[in-house]
């Protein structure tokens, strides 16, 4: 059992970050060989990550940009459904214009 107070589990249960790693790696046809490459590690370092339920931030930062992917998007579009997320005011002007729009091909 770990005294971790983070590995507990809450009401707000996080993802494991290494199974995450993993299926995002299967999903972008990137192996393991070649992420370790990317990020200047062993193999077997990449291994120990996909058994990890957390991970630090600089590796998950170091993962984004060996792999050109926005992995802290994906990790916050697992967030709980109505968790209050910041939002960017232009995709909040958009979303208006798109409403206004559809209400005048509505008429």
């Amino acid at each position: 059992m770990s005294t971790h107070r983070y590995l507990k589990s809450g009401a707000h249960p996080y993802p494991h970050i290494g199974e995450f790693l993993r299926a995002k790696l299967r999903e972008l046809h990137v192996s393991t060989p070649e992420a370790a490459r990317r990020l200047g590690v062993s193999t077997s370092s990449v291994h120990a990550y996909y058994k990890q339920p957390s991970l630090q931030f600089g590796i998950i930062w170091k993962l984004s940009m060996a792999l050109n992917y926005d992995l802290l998007s994906d990790l916050i579009a697992r967030y709980p459904e109505k968790f209050p997320v910041k939002t960017d005011p232009k995709i909040a002007e958009l979303e208006k214009e798109v409403e206004i729009l559809r209400g005048l091909l509505r008429r």
